[in-house]
């Protein structure tokens, strides 16, 4: 079975839809059937129903960047803010980086992308906005 929406968790099952009579949703993530409004990217209403990434995010430890002047307090793992692959930052060097996916270069400070952020810093200073608050949803690739 293929997900067509990425951004959605809900996914209509058409086999069990046939042998139900009825439409069947179950959730991507958990398996179980479907609970709560839809769509939705993040989780379904099963209690369980827990994505590792996001609850990574919001648990992993906050760094300093020593080499980044004025960078404090900012997650130590980010999802590229294109295509939303896990990223650890190793507090060497400075704070862009290139995903290894879709090879856009962004800022883990900030999140934006290189091109963008520079306008108004560099490399190795903080970034007008301060470090951006950590990530509460994926991001979802349009690959195109």
């Amino acid at each position: 079975m293929e997900r067509k929406d990425l951004s959605n968790l809900c996914v209509i099952c058409i086999i069990c839809t046939a042998d139900q009579g009825g439409t069947y949703q179950f959730c991507w993530q958990c398996q179980k059937p479907w609970k709560g409004s839809a769509p939705r990217s993040d989780r379904c209403g099963n209690d369980d129903c827990i994505n590792r990434d996001l609850q990574l995010l919001q648990t992993c430890k906050s760094i300093d960047l020593p080499e980044v002047a004025g960078v404090t307090s900012c997650p130590s793992i980010r999802l590229c803010p294109t295509c939303g692959m896990k990223i650890e930052h190793s507090r060497q060097n400075c704070k862009n980086f290139i995903c290894p996916r879709c090879h856009k270069e962004f800022c883990f400070v900030c999140l934006k992308l290189t091109r963008q952020c520079c306008k108004t810093s560099s490399p190795f200073r903080i970034c007008p906005g301060g470090v951006a608050p950590r990530q509460t949803s994926i991001p979802v690739w349009q690959r195109k």
